[in-house]
Formats: C-alpha cells, sequence, structure tokens
C-alpha cells in the first residue's frame, strides 16, 4: 500500500493532525492506522456485566478511535497551566494559543458552549484561600465538560468528517515496526489480530501512539537507536467522596486543579480528573494490568465525587524507564488485590489496617 502521509495512533494527537491538514487544504493522501475500533463500535460490556471482564486482544476503554479520553468524563483543560511539557517545549503563550484554536474545533462539532471554573471571583478566592492555608497552589482552569456520552458524538462527527473527506482509517491494525533506510523511515509494518500483514509505504510517517503505546514507541526507539527522552511518569491512586464534602468545590470550580510539594521528598504532586457526581472504573491493559479511572455523565449522577492525587517521577541515568516502573508498581497492587484494583478505605489507613 503507498500513501502520502501515514499516521499511527486514531488518538487525539492522531486526529487532530490529519484535521490540521484538511484545513490547509492539503492534496496529500492520508492513512490512519489504529488498533482499536471506530466510535460506533466500542463497546464496554461492563454496563451489562457490571465488572470487568478483560477484553481481548484490548480493552475497548482504552483503545479505538478517540483514544482513552473518549471513555472517561470528556473533559478539557483550557488553561496552559495544567497538563504536560508542552508549555516548556514551545512557550507558554504558543500553548495556550493552541489550546484556544483547538477548543474552537470543539465547539465546531457540538461541544457544550458552557465553561465551568470562570465567575465566582469571591468565592474562588476563599477556596485558594484555604489550598495556600495547606501549602497548595490552586491553578485557575476553565474546564469544558463534554460529559461520557457526548463526547462519543463529538467523536463520531468528528470520524465522519475526516473519512467524508477522504481519509483512510484502517481500524483492528497495529504498528508492528516503522521501515528505515539509514535514517529515512519510508513507512511502517502493521498486522491485525488474524494475523495478516500490510507494508504501507508513506513519504512521511507520523507516531501519535500517545500514552497507550508510549512502551512500544520506547522499544522501538531502542531498537533502531533513535535517540528519545523518557517523559514524566505519573503514580497516585484514585480517591472517592461523598459529593457533600467536596461541594463547594464543585459548585465553583468544578474541577479542582491543586499542586504541592509536600516533604519530605517534595515531588510534584497533582489533583487530576475530578468528576463531580461521577463513577470509579476499572481498566485493563493488554498485559492484564488493572487501572482505575473516574467518568462523569452529563445526565446519569451518583452521589459521590471522585479524583486523582498523582505524584510525578523524572528518571535520569542510570535508570531511564519510567513506564515500565509505572507498571511494576501496578503490578505489585494488583497482585495485592488478587488481579483487581486495590480499594482501601482512608478511615481503615489512619487505623493502620486493611479494608475488608
Amino acid at each position: 500500500m503507498k500513501t502520502d502521509v501515514v499516521i499511527v495512533g486514531a488518538g487525539p494527537a492522531g486526529i487532530f493532525t490529519a484535521i490540521e491538514m484538511l484545513r490547509k487544504g492539503t492534496k496529500k493522501k492520508i492513512v490512519i492506522v489504529e488498533k482499536g475500533q471506530s466510535v460506533e463500535k466500542r463497546r464496554c460490556p461492563k454496563e451489562k456485566t457490571h465488572k470487568c471482564v478483560g477484553c481481548k486482544p484490548y480493552c475497548h476503554i482504552t483503545t479505538g478511535f478517540s483514544g482513552a479520553g473518549a471513555f472517561s468524563d470528556g473533559k478539557l483543560s483550557l488553561s496552559y497551566e495544567v497538563g504536560g511539557d508542552l508549555p516548556t517545549l514551545i512557550g507558554a503563550d504558543l500553548a495556550q494559543e493552541t489550546i484556544n484554536y483547538t477548543d474552537k474545533i470543539y465547539l465546531e462539532f457540538g461541544a457544550d458552549t458552557k465553561v465551568e471554573g470562570i465567575g465566582n471571583t469571591e468565592e474562588v478566592r476563599k477556596i485558594r484561600t484555604r489550598a495556600i492555608q495547606a501549602g497548595l497552589k490552586l491553578v485557575d482552569c476553565p474546564i469544558r465538560h463534554l460529559g461520557t456520552e457526548k463526547a462519543h458524538d463529538i467523536y463520531l462527527s468528528i470520524e465522519k468528517y475526516l473519512i467524508e473527506n477522504g481519509v483512510e482509517i484502517l481500524f483492528g491494525y497495529e504498528c508492528s515496526n516503522i521501515m528505515l533506510d539509514g535514517k529515512k523511515c519510508n513507512g511502517v509494518f502493521i498486522s491485525n489480530i488474524k494475523g495478516e500483514e500490510k507494508e504501507i509505504y508513506a513519504k512521511e510517517t507520523i507516531i501519535a501512539t500517545g500514552r497507550r503505546g508510549a512502551d512500544w514507541l520506547e522499544k522501538i526507539c531502542g531498537e533502531h537507536d533513535i535517540a528519545h527522552l523518557p517523559g514524566t511518569v505519573d503514580i497516585g491512586v484514585r480517591v472517592e467522596v461523598r459529593n457533600e464534602v467536596i461541594e463547594k468545590v464543585n459548585d465553583v470550580l468544578y474541577e479542582s486543579k491543586l499542586i504541592g510539594y509536600p516533604r519530605p521528598f517534595k515531588n510534584k504532586v497533582r489533583t487530576f480528573c475530578q468528576n463531580p457526581g461521577g463513577f470509579v472504573s476499572q481498566e485493563n491493559y493488554d498485559n492484564d494490568l488493572a487501572v482505575v479511572n473516574g467518568h462523569s455523565y452529563k445526565e446519569k449522577k451518583s452521589s459521590n465525587t471522585n479524583l486523582a492525587i498523582l505524584c510525578s517521577h523524572n528518571f535520569s541515568y542510570p535508570f531511564n524507564q519510567p513506564i515500565a516502573y509505572a507498571q511494576k508498581v501496578g503490578e505489585l497492587t494488583n497482585m495485592l488485590g488478587t488481579g483487581h484494583i486495590l480499594v482501601q478505605r482512608f478511615g481503615d489507613i489512619l487505623d493502620g489496617k486493611r479494608t475488608w
């Protein structure tokens, strides 16, 4: 198979690469390779079974068109101060400009026009004061909440837009390797679950495998002696409380972006992915690692709020395998939970005992 551009991965990075090319008036043939299924075929059986059944060959929540984000609470953080290393790489101003630009595209495809966390200046000031007293920084971050169910509709519209504009998407195909001729990449090798292999020759190859394919990309870079720098890995827990415990923050900010550097190690610790009236869910990766996520729907609500508390880790010489390290931590907790996520009540932690 021959094409002008091949994009590996149909998560946000791959999707918006294709959208931007189309909007720039490209005449190039674009092919996207995606291991999972299209939005309309992504189904989690847990809705009926009420427990994770460990779908093979991959989890439909973490894999497929639009990536893992489509099955979370569909939240867009509209501040450059929240997220990864992009502001460091391209500068804070350009990062914010790019976020604003991307947000407009989401609105064009049907995102809710309401933005959470703006206004209520006096109430925000009170929350900020309490955060400072606790040794934390409150980040001002407007939030556009798509909602888990609404995110599906938005990404389905984007999927149709790409296909209608000539982008070919190969679902159910995994990239096994890249074609290198010296320092030039000439395309990729792909295969499906049946073992059928294809070679895609392309003038330009874009790898957009995201967090889900980070360990694969690391392996490929090592195999071909491609210089690469391991990113930050976040390890933490998901906390669930009654809505009443955090209702002021929910009402005023929707999501509290709090950052601290607690003693004695002073690693960066932050809150992430807060879900008012949301639900905690188990997700399983291909290596049978059970992890935790949170969902928040537009219509369906629970009496609880959940959020993640994450500790950031950066590794350098002589150890540079942060993803493998985090995976081992997850495997140990899975071992204690006999293959499931580990659940612990806060009160039991204070009492020094395990939760039954």
